[in-house]
């Protein structure tokens, strides 16, 4: 049988592309190697979908082709995705620094959009393993076989291998003549050496890693690092790199510790945890006015200064992303088309496109499953 578009993967980004290729007439076939839709949509953001933030630029991403992401950015919006959440009447609220999340569940966002693949006449098929992909182009499966001149692929990439997430789009890619850019775990929890005693702890700080710095709030976990700072950190992260943390960003340490009959303990006790100053200063306990000034600036040091290097990541299990991917130096930025493949399309994290904590995957997800569905 043949096809106008085959589309493989159910997800956000071949969801997206399918409905919109289906709106322009074109007779469209999305196959799932999962038993449903979406898996990953309805786990994310706590089971709410941090769908898309209020402000998307393209310096919310990492791509090796620095400029590459920001077409499909432009020609599709998060103003224009939050309409199409509007049109359906999901509830959404900001959670803070522009994230969107649906208010009673991801279950809406995943139902709207095969609702609009539905109203678009696009054929689902659930359970196609050991997808086979051949001349330009021969899908199989079991014991199908359809044919198509357009294939999108947006299979994703390596994380959260337990929802069914593998490397067959990256690896499809290499057949057609596509480099790879190594991936990697990204947006997730940093191991970390001798931090199991300050498990459970958070502080609001500011984290270094090369030339990207934030402030948000660090956990001490019994593996390492998490929580926002940590995981935006990771995105930048490269092995062997160590981070620097400021413990105190918004105060004047210089300030605070003077000469005084106070302990270090006594001055910043409302400020910091207390196992986590003990862990920072373990010389806390002493009057400043007894303590050497070489002391002083040592424990300053350590609270606004600290250095860690941490041994890996806590790996695709618990990573939010992939990072890496397809190269997008063969792709073309305004149809997300293959420019050694025509007829071949890449969209979503199967691509060398990672935006950043916040709803800018998903972002990305509409924005380049669009423009494919536009161009097939």
């Amino acid at each position: 049988m043949n096809y106008d578009v085959v589309v493989l993967g159910a997800g956000a980004a071949g969801l997206m592309a399918a409905a919109t290729a289906g709106k322009r007439g074109k007779k469209v076939l999305l196959l799932e190697h999962n038993k449903s839709a979406g898996k990953k949509i309805l786990i994310s953001g706590g089971g709410r979908a941090n769908f898309t933030n209020l402000k998307v630029t393209p310096n919310d991403y990492i791509c090796s082709q620095r400029n590459f992401h920001k077409y499909a950015l432009k020609e599709y919006r998060e103003k224009d995705f939050i309409e199409l959440v509007k049109s359906y009447h999901i509830k959404f609220f900001e959670k803070k620094l522009g994230q969107l999340f649906c208010e009673v569940s991801a279950k809406e966002l995943l139902s709207m959009l095969l609702k609009e693949c539905e109203k678009a006449g696009v054929e689902i098929v659930y359970g196609a393993s050991g997808i086979e992909v051949s001349e330009q182009y021969k899908i199989r499966w079991k014991e199908n076989s359809v044919d198509t001149e357009k294939l999108i692929i947006a299979t994703g990439g390596l994380s959260v291998p337990t929802i069914g997430a593998t490397d067959f789009g990256q690896t499809l890619a290499k057949k057609y003549g596509h480099k790879i850019i190594p991936m990697r775990p990204a947006l997730v929890g940093l191991k970390v050496n001798g931090t199991s005693e300050l498990s459970g702890l958070s502080q609001v700080a500011e984290v270094k890693v090369g030339k990207f710095k934030i402030i948000e709030d660090v956990l001490l976990t019994h593996k390492g690092l998490s929580g926002p700072a940590i995981l935006k950190s990771s995105l930048h992260w490269e092995k062997g790199e160590e981070l620097k943390i400021n413990w105190l960003p918004d105060e004047n340490l210089d300030e605070l510790l003077t000469q005084s009959k106070k302990t270090i303990s006594q001055v910043l006790h409302s400020k910091l945890p207390n196992r986590l100053l003990d862990f920072l200063v373990p010389e806390n306990k002493k009057p400043l006015n007894e303590m050497p000034k070489k002391e002083i600036n040592k424990a300053k040091e350590r609270l606004r200064n600290f250095e860690v290097l941490p041994t890996g990541t806590e790996g695709y299990r618990k990573a939010e992303v992939t990072a890496g991917g397809v190269d997008t130096s063969d792709i073309n930025q305004k149809t997300m088309e293959s420019t050694i493949s025509p007829g071949l399309y890449f969209i979503g994290e199967v691509l060398d496109v990672t935006g950043q904590l916040g709803g800018y995957n998903f972002q990305w997800a509409w924005s380049s499953g669009v423009i494919a569905g536009r161009s097939v």
